[in-house]
């Protein structure tokens, strides 16, 4: 993982621009990089546990997808298969890679950021790939971080963060 970190964050070091290196923003990065996997139905022990079956090869096989040449458009078409895969870029704080899978067809993968709402409330905005804006909600549900979707007609979404990236 730390070599898929590595390789972004260099492929785009010069691309980003300087953003105000703010504690609020750089937990709000940490916090979201990790392999999220949907939880289907209600949200207890057991349903997050089956969401986290098979994150770790997810990740794995995310990583095997990169292209050899790694540019924006490449990281376009790599998606995860059934989380989304989000990966710190380095230094800049705020900007991270996100890898959703193809049910979430909606967002773009690539290099993305993310802005703080409302860091009390765990309200975040992702920007993905294409620069569209994703309503998030980070939380936890006992041991677990959690993480809400609001997809565009209001629907809500339950994503368990299953194992850390980078």
């Amino acid at each position: 993982m730390r070599v898929l970190a590595f390789a972004l964050a260099c492929l785009f070091a010069t691309s980003a621009d300087a953003q105000t290196n703010s504690a609020e923003i750089e937990r709000a990065a940490h916090a979201l990089s990790a392999i999220w996997r949907p939880v289907e139905g209600a949200v207890t022990a057991t349903t997050i546990n089956a969401a986290c079956v098979g994150a770790v090869e997810e990740i794995a096989a995310i990583e095997a997808a990169l292209p050899p040449v790694l540019t924006p458009e490449s990281l376009q078409r790599v998606r995860g298969l059934r989380g989304m895969l989000i990966v710190p870029a380095g230094d800049v704080a705020g900007w991270l890679y996100v890898f959703p899978p193809s049910s979430l067809s909606w967002i773009t993968p690539g290099m993305g950021r993310v802005t703080v709402v409302s860091e009390a409330d765990g309200f975040l905005a992702l920007q993905d790939g294409a620069g569209q804006s994703v309503s998030v909600q980070l939380g936890r549900a006992g041991q677990f971080p959690m993480m809400r979707i609001r997809q565009s007609e209001g629907v809500t979404l339950n994503y368990v963060g299953c194992a850390p990236a980078g």
